[in-house]
């Protein structure tokens, strides 16, 4: 990778400043992509996300507040869980192995971050291929970067790219056999998958 490949982010200019912060002494980018999360993968379960402990032992103060989270979570889920049901027939699942599988913990990280981190419920991320990991963060318009984890090279094996007719599906394959849909259009898809390989 010799050449410095990026998408222009919104507001145009470069990815590259943006990520400078977070780069460790001497470490240079390769290559910059966007991703989105399919969404044929359902919510995080309350107990994946970060902080649920924290959040668990402030229930006793916002117990109403949680109760409410919850019913609506559980509404949501009702209304568009069915629709992904019947979309999963003709197109497979989202997410396979488990939230606790390599590609459940990245499908975690870029929905909701890091220990710590605010609550959020993302579905886009920006990965940055450094000569030594990839860094995985969302981009703030106006903010800038907000940190969301790195992976390691050979996490991620494989791209498949199954765009073209009626889908913009594209599979993550990770190291432990797992999987996570994106939704990308073609010509993201066949970078991200030059960039993997």
């Amino acid at each position: 990778m010799s050449q410095y490949v990026e998408p222009r982010p919104l507001g145009g200019d470069s990815y590259r400043p943006l990520f400078a912060p977070l780069l460790q002494p001497g470490e240079q980018i390769h290559a910059v992509a966007e991703l989105t999360l399919s969404d044929l993968i359902r919510r995080v379960p309350r107990k994946y996300r970060p902080g649920a402990a924290t959040r668990g032992a402030m229930a006793a103060f916002g117990a109403l507040f949680e109760l409410v989270a919850v019913i609506a979570e559980l509404l949501f889920e009702a209304v568009f869980g069915f629709f992904r049901m019947i979309r999963r027939i003709t197109r497979g699942r989202g997410l396979q192995g488990g939230w606790d599988s390599q590609a459940g913990q990245f499908v975690v990280a870029v929905r909701h971050g890091y220990e710590g981190a605010a609550p959020m419920d993302n579905n886009r991320a920006v990965l940055a291929f450094t000569d030594r990991r990839i860094l995985l963060a969302d981009h703030l318009v106006g903010v800038g970067l907000r940190p969301l984890g790195e992976l390691p090279y050979g996490r991620i094996r494989r791209v498949e790219d199954r765009t073209g007719g009626m889908s913009d599906r594209v599979d993550l394959h990770f190291a432990d056999g797992s999987l996570a849909a994106l939704s990308q259009g073609a010509d993201e898809a066949r970078a991200l998958a030059a960039l993997i390989r």
